[in-house]
């Protein structure tokens, strides 16, 4: 049960954070849609590159590949909800190839496309809180309720691994080595 909690207190801190990042850049696009010729597509490309790499990085690697087939073997009634999340999956990754698009044509400097730009970033952070939603309210109270005690060991496992991976490859959450160095 113990590990139960720690998956499920780290999607939910995961997904705190998500929507903090999604908030900030909705924010930035909404108000800076009305004044076009201050865009700067070079900072909004920053800002989605972040937000990419942390959601749907954390989707793919902790919702799709360990809790969705978690959840898909221990009920076989969760068809419905497991393919509207793959589906705000799909039709997100189709929304971000258009933000992509739409941010090569705004570099240009054209106000017609930054307004355009804007608009498909808010439709995609509108696609991937819809997503968030259906995970807290549908996917993770059937998680708790159907997923056995050694099925939530090893996803929290796979947390654990994964989240190591990520400490390893950034420089700024790896621990600190203390003592003096020796010659």
């Amino acid at each position: 049960m113990l590990t139960a909690t720690y998956v499920l207190l780290t999607l939910s801190i995961e997904q705190k954070k998500e929507r903090h990042f999604i908030s900030r850049l909705l924010q930035y696009v909404q108000s800076i849609a009305r004044r076009p010729q201050e865009i700067d597509p070079v900072f909004i490309e920053s800002q989605l590159k972040e937000l990419i790499s942390f959601a749907e990085s954390r989707h793919q690697r902790k919702v799709e590949a360990c809790l969705m087939p978690a959840v898909r073997a221990a009920e076989p009634n969760c068809t419905p909800l497991m393919n509207d999340l793959e589906s705000l999956s799909k039709r997100g990754s189709a929304m971000l190839n258009a933000v992509y698009r739409c941010l090569r044509r705004a570099m240009r400097r054209s106000a017609s496309q930054g307004k355009f730009l804007c608009r498909t970033v808010d439709l995609y952070c509108q696609n991937l809180l819809k997503r968030l939603d259906k995970e807290e309210q549908e996917l993770l109270p059937l998680a708790q309720k159907v997923i056995s005690s050694e099925e939530w060991f090893e996803i929290g496992s796979k947390f654990l691994a994964q989240d190591d991976d990520d400490a390893a490859s950034r420089p700024e959450l790896r621990p600190r080595r203390s003592g003096v160095a020796t010659a």
